[in-house]
């Protein structure tokens, strides 16, 4: 069970990394071609930030494609809940702290993204997908989940903020454009999404057994 726990975890990081790598080697040539340099620790972090995109899909399990094919007709299949802090508890604290590192590493890495409200956007836009998409699966979409991760996107910020105050700590890459991080976020969402489907490797031993 443990050896297929690891296979679906590496699946699914290939998944993540797979559009966009491409995605980044399609920006480095074309920045060479107009005679920037790229810069190796700017794509070395922008990697950080796509193993730390794959660690939160890993832990919230997002729906997928093949999740939508293997329940097929009854689709929407996860819970709902829309009321504002019906689900207190230790998981609102974890949202906020899981969502930390991802309004740390944003502006850290993006210069489009030193802004409080840009980075809360892409916060609250990669919490949106991870939620709408949990309708796939028998995980529940629930409000309070948006709030708290939009929050701890937020403070990861402002931390970012203090530190670089402090330290001048920043990354500075040839170009890029001001959502250039929700490029990276949309990127790993949809390769996750359209990519991962571990019923297929169900599927695959069963077969082989």
């Amino acid at each position: 069970m443990g050896r297929f726990m690891e296979i679906y975890s590496l699946y699914e990081l290939v998944c993540v990394l797979l559009p966009c790598l491409l995605y980044a080697v399609f920006w480095s040539v074309k920045e060479w071609k107009a005679g920037r340099k790229v810069s190796g620790v700017y794509l070395g972090w922008v990697c950080i930030f796509l193993v730390y995109l794959w660690m939160v899909f890993d832990v919230t399990g997002v729906g997928t494609m093949g999740d939508i094919m293997r329940n097929m007709p009854d689709i929407f299949i996860g819970g709902m809940n829309f009321v504002p802090f019906d689900s207190l508890g230790i998981g609102f604290t974890l949202n906020i702290v899981m969502f930390m590192p991802f309004g740390f590493l944003l502006p850290l890495i993006f210069k489009g993204s030193r802004a409080l409200g840009r980075t809360a956007a892409a916060g609250a836009v990669f919490s949106l997908l991870i939620e709408l998409s949990q309708i796939f699966n028998f995980r529940a979409t629930d409000v309070d989940d948006l709030m708290t991760n939009i929050f701890g996107a937020c403070i990861g910020y402002l931390i970012w903020h203090v530190f670089a105050k402090i330290s001048g700590a920043r990354l500075h890459a040839a170009a890029e454009g001001r959502w250039e991080a929700l490029r990276y976020v949309l990127l790993a969402m949809a390769g996750v999404f359209f990519l991962y489907n571990p019923f297929l490797i169900i599927n695959l031993s069963s077969c082989r057994l």
